[in-house]
């Protein structure tokens, strides 16, 4: 396969992933947290308060606020925000209206708990899914990035302000506050859903060992756990000894394992065990390689 058969084959699976997201963030819209007016702040949000109060079809909504909200994406960042930010734009807002409208499909439950949470992780599973497809839908990320561009507010802060504002909005317009809360809780369990399917669940874990046993303990790491150890240059600064200190990446099952050949090795020995929250390379399954 040439080059070019390969950047064709990976474009067509890029949009195929971002169509299929696309349409399960129109089903979680429209089965579950629209018509509960429940959403998970940015464009939808608005859409939910138009949609109850002015009957405006929600995704003929988010397709009229995303137009000039693209353009204004493309005049400050240029090209990145591409025909695939179109793409999912005009998937998510097509199929919320074909699911509503078209197919007349109402809410699958009236239950306020129900709607948020299960909606919450079909949109995290979507938006999961059009990221992997290296795509985007618009909405509150150019409005996020354009406040991250001007200010000192970090991207995360960017995002919480903006999302946060239009629930605390939809609070207001129908006047209550349980249904910021729900609104809140759908937002967290989006987010989390959609870290999981970009970055995978933290299965393991980095291990750091600074002992002056380091060469006994690196290679029982390496006869006994199989695992590659990195021995980093290092100075002991309150005991003034040159020393290497251990650095390695195991599954979480293997870290009890590593904490007893330390003990056997050097009770005094320091060492610090982190979660990994992206891992690709030789010896692990490969994570956050969105299609490259």
């Amino acid at each position: 396969m040439t080059e070019k058969e390969m950047n064709i084959r990976k474009a067509v699976f890029d949009y195929l992933m971002i169509l299929v997201g696309s349409l399960m963030m129109a089903s979680a819209f429209m089965l579950f947290l629209i018509p509960n007016k429940v959403n998970a702040g940015g464009v939808s949000g608005v859409a939910t308060i138009f949609y109850h109060t002015l009957n405006i079809p929600a995704g003929l909504t988010m397709l009229l606020m995303n137009v000039p909200l693209f353009i204004m994406g493309i005049y400050f960042f240029g090209k990145k925000f591409g025909l695939k930010t179109v793409t999912g734009i005009l998937a998510s807002s097509l199929f919320s209206d074909l699911i509503d409208k078209g197919l007349g499909l109402g809410a699958l439950t009236d239950n306020k708990i129900l709607a948020t949470v299960y909606g919450g992780l079909l949109l995290g599973v979507g938006l999961g899914i059009i990221f992997r497809g290296r795509g985007t839908t618009g909405g509150s990320d150019i409005v996020a990035r354009i406040i991250n561009k001007f200010t000192h507010i970090s991207l995360g802060w960017s995002y919480m302000i903006v999302d946060t504002g239009v629930i605390v909005l939809t609070g207001i317009v129908f006047g209550d506050v349980e249904l910021v809360l729900f609104c809140m809780i759908s937002l967290a369990v989006s987010s989390k859903v959609v870290d999981i399917m970009v970055e995978g669940v933290t299965t393991e874990k980095a291990i750091m060992i600074i002992s002056d046993r380091w060469s006994a303990i690196s290679d029982r790491i390496m006869k006994d756990v199989h695992r590659g150890v990195t021995g980093l240059d290092s100075h002991g600064m309150f005991t003034n000894k040159e020393r290497k200190t251990l650095w390695t990446v195991v599954a979480t099952r293997q870290v009890e394992e590593i904490r007893r050949i330390v003990r056997q090795e050097d009770p005094e020995a320091f060492m610090t065990v982190s979660n990994v929250a992206i891992l690709q390379g030789e010896g692990f399954r490969a994570r956050t390689i969105l299609n490259e």
